[in-house]
């Protein structure tokens, strides 16, 4: 709460002072019914339920300041109710002699690939989300110098502006080059920072002819979090995170499009940071045994569910994506499949745009596979989404 009082009162105080300017402002609300159905996880014992859910999103613009504030309401037939003021961007842009600055609260998004992106060095975004989500930036201070080709870099950066996540969050400082050259562009990204010590992250982006293009990642961490593996389910206890070092992802992705509007995208990445499937078919098995013996062991039961909080997951995942763009009704699908433990994720959603301000959508996920695999052990096998968005 004290966190949203801040950022109100600081946007409160910009406006007061600069109430001379223009302000510029977009609006849009949306709102969502999302249904879940419970999994035959053994490690969850939640039950099939639904959440309603209302966004409102501004955009606004106050001379040398922009910002992208929300208000989030969440209704669950279980939890109850709760809103929440959410100031997603917030932040002032100006120029000294040859370099651009920027002070204030700010989405650094430098990845360039669909599904999964390990260049969320700063503050990690929810990818293709079905239902109503928020999506923060961090505080930075930045001083940045274009040429005709590229563009350099400089910045001090603190994740612990987030209002969403209520933990200590990395700072540090950060780096960035970027350089066109003809059809293709080059990124590298460097960050220092408090908690995970170096990160060094790059990506490739090359288009050939008018239809297809090749995109790659790839990222350094020095230090991260991992769950400790397992052990025999009579000696295990409550999970606990250990740290690790020299973990890194890489990502390697193509795009097709066509004129009539289709999109194909397929991509292939490594964690080198998630489990084996060893280790997610011993957790399963774990749960089971849990199960079997009675309350008794429901504690540790529940407890082992905080591991599917990693940020690794499965260390091999292929994604496929189609969508179809320029009709009044834009269908997509996604394909997630983990070849390890044969896991899968299925995503299908249309929407249609009404007329310029009125668009409905709905879409299905469904997660499955082989009993023990990463996906088919979470609480919801499967999500139905509705959503209406209305801009003004």
């Amino acid at each position: 709460m004290r966190r949203n009082a801040f950022w109100l009162l600081l946007m409160l105080f910009s406006a007061s002072e600069l109430k001379a300017a223009s302000l510029a402002q977009q609006w849009e609300l949306a709102v969502a019914v999302n249904a879940k159905s419970q999994s035959e996880s053994a490690i969850f014992d939640t039950e099939s339920g639904y959440e309603r859910q209302a966004k409102l999103q501004g955009a606004l613009q106050l001379s040398g300041w922009e910002g992208q504030v929300s208000v989030l309401h969440k209704a669950d037939n279980d939890a109850g109710e709760e809103s929440e003021l959410i100031v997603e961007e917030f932040f002032w842009q100006g120029g000294w002699f040859d370099w651009d600055l920027l002070a204030g609260k700010r989405r650094l998004d430098y990845g360039v690939s669909y599904a999964h992106r390990p260049l969320d060095l700063f503050l990690p975004m929810e990818r293709n989300p079905v239902s109503l989500r928020v999506n923060e930036g961090v505080a930075v201070v930045s001083a940045s110098r274009f040429t005709a080709s590229g563009e350099l870099s400089l910045m001090l950066v603190d994740a612990n502006a987030s209002q969403l996540i209520d933990e200590v969050l990395p700072k540090g400082i950060a780096v960035r080059w970027y350089q066109l050259e003809g059809e293709s562009e080059w990124q590298l990204l460097g960050y220092l920072d408090d908690q995970r010590g170096l990160n060094i992250g790059a990506s490739w982006v090359a288009t050939y002819g008018e239809s297809w293009e090749l995109h790659s990642e790839g990222r350094y961490q020095q230090r991260y979090r991992q769950w400790l593996k397992p052990d025999a389910p009579e000696a295990s206890v409550s999970p606990r995170e250990g740290e690790q070092s020299d973990g890194w992802q890489a990502l390697l992705g193509m795009t097709w499009t066509h004129r009539a509007g289709h999109t194909v995208i397929a991509e292939y990445w490594f964690d080198s940071r998630a489990w084996h499937t060893r280790d997610w078919k011993k957790l399963s098995e774990n749960a089971r045994w849990y199960r079997e013996q009675g309350a008794r062991w429901d504690g540790v039961r529940y407890a082992s569910g905080a591991v599917f909080l990693s940020e690794g997951r499965n260390r091999h995942n292929v994604m496929l994506h189609w969508s179809l763009s320029n009709h009044n009704y834009n269908p997509k699908l996604d394909l997630l499949y983990s070849p390890d433990d044969g896991g899968f994720v299925v995503t299908t959603g249309i929407h249609r745009e009404m007329n310029s301000n009125w668009t409905l959508g709905a879409s299905i996920r469904y997660f499955g596979g082989a009993e023990q695999s990463y996906f088919a052990q979470l609480p919801s096998d499967t999500h139905v989404t509705l959503t209406a968005n209305m801009n003004f």
